[in-house]
């Protein structure tokens, strides 16, 4: 429920899982599409509040993975779905060579 996160939580959040991740491993996020990404639907407008769906743009979370050190952050994925759009995610931890 990335979405929920206040905007300045977001960062921390992924720099925390990006903290715990081992070398080499991989971070999947599944989470609502801001409103840029996708065409909200009708559920979504009334579950969600605009503030908070604005601030989960591709653009913003894969900003947020690649800040916290993520290697070859995407968007590997999108679903319509009747309470809006999801986008799936995908980011990878650096291997110990190159982390070194």
């Amino acid at each position: 429920m990335f979405h929920h996160l206040p905007p300045d939580e977001k960062g921390k959040t992924v720099r925390a899982v990006r903290r715990v991740l081992k070398p080499g491993g991989e971070f999947y996020m599944l989470d609502f599409e801001g409103p840029e990404d996708a065409a909200q639907g009708f559920l979504a407008h009334l579950l969600h509040s605009s503030d908070r769906m604005k601030d989960n743009s591709e653009s913003r979370v894969l900003g947020l993975m690649s800040q916290a050190g993520f290697a070859d952050s995407k968007k590997t994925g999108r679903r319509r779905m009747l309470f809006g759009g999801v986008a799936y995610y995908r980011a990878g931890a650096c291997s110990k060579a190159s982390a070194a």
